[in-house]
């Protein structure tokens, strides 16, 4: 009992200050994202052709005022396309495009956004490839505090904290406790995708599918990225283009979601940019599990919504997850010592 309670203290005490950070960026990061639109809203957002010639005409503005950018990223399906772009240095820009005629809404340098610090704060990237393993890390050891915490809180339940913080702590921890193991794992699992790709594999899945290889040398001509986008779309009709991806020189990649949960959507169609022709076609329904666990294990950790739920499912999903991260920073302060306990004389 004494072991328990020690490792639920120190485990509390040494991840107080990353988990606070992870929790308050967390709750930042769900009010910044746009909510679904509703029914008339998606009526109101132009088709894919629309779009698709708006991201050209728009990209064409920026070449003749910024020709050192480079688009990487062009997210679809709202009023405003949002296009990330590099520059020769290395550095990110958001560029807003209005997605019926492609003008000009804005450009800014990407770490001059407040979603951007967010983010980073989040998932500690100012670290580089260890700001993902120190994410995994610390989830996993919050999940075991919490498992420890339940047992704890078993074995006293009973029993009456003679403080009143140690009260408030017991009551919170077991009100919000599965939302927390949920969150812990789910975070653990998305630090760690190759651990768990390879377990999956282990106990008999299929391995992830690799992306296919763009042609060396091709006398197509370039393809401009809303060509592009139009020849991945007709793949797979059924589905709503999300994102545009550049994956890899000369090969543009295409996320679409269909019926499933994560907000991205999982199938995908990779398009040469020499020629624009489909390459491979992932639909989301045939994909190996390697790759569709992320449609649940993504979707619960951000608290994204199904394609049904509309702007207030959305909405008090958010004020849920705000909720869940409030109560963790409050278990946090009640947990710290604040003052030295007075040793008996």
């Amino acid at each position: 009992m004494k072991s328990l309670m020690r490792f639920h203290r120190w485990i509390g005490r040494g991840l107080a200050a990353m988990l606070l950070v992870s929790a308050l960026t967390g709750a930042g990061m769900q009010w910044l994202r746009p909510l679904p639109s509703s029914t008339s809203a998606v009526a109101a957002i132009p088709s894919i052709e629309v779009q698709a010639g708006a991201l050209d005409q728009g990209l064409a503005t920026l070449r003749a005022s910024r020709p050192e950018l480079q688009w990487n990223l062009v997210q679809l399906g709202q009023p405003t396309l949002q296009v990330q772009l590099d520059d020769a240095r290395g550095r990110r820009w958001q560029a807003r495009l209005a997605a019926a005629d492609g003008r000009l809404l804005g450009l800014d340098a990407e770490e001059a956004l407040l979603s951007t610090w967010l983010e980073r704060l989040h998932l500690w990237q100012w670290l580089g490839p260890a700001g993902s393993w120190l994410t995994g890390l610390v989830a996993s050891l919050a999940f075991c505090s919490v498992a420890v915490g339940l047992r704890l809180w078993w074995r006293l339940r009973r029993t009456r904290p003679p403080q009143l913080r140690r009260r408030w702590h017991r009551r919170t921890g077991i009100v919000v406790v599965l939302p927390l193991a949920l969150l812990f794992g789910t975070a653990a699992m998305l630090s760690w995708p190759g651990a768990v790709r390879a377990l999956i594999v282990g106990l008999g899945g299929q391995a992830p599918l690799a992306p296919p290889v763009a042609p060396a040398k091709s006398d197509l001509p370039r393809v401009s990225a809303g060509q592009a986008l139009l020849a991945a779309a007709r793949a797979l009709p059924a589905a709503s283009p999300q994102r545009l991806y550049r994956q890899a020189p000369g090969l543009l990649r295409l996320r679409l979601r269909g019926e499933e949960w994560h907000p991205y959507g999982l199938s995908q169609v990779y398009v040469a940019e020499q020629g624009g022709a489909v390459l491979a076609v992932r639909d989301e329904r045939q994909l190996p599990l390697s790759e569709r666990y992320l449609n649940v294990v993504f979707s619960l950790h951000s608290g994204a919504v199904p394609p049904w739920g509309g702007p207030a499912t959305a909405l008090l999903m958010r004020m849920a997850w705000t909720a869940l991260a409030l109560a963790l920073v409050a278990m946090l302060l009640t947990g710290l010592p604040w003052r030295k306990r007075k040793q008996p004389v």
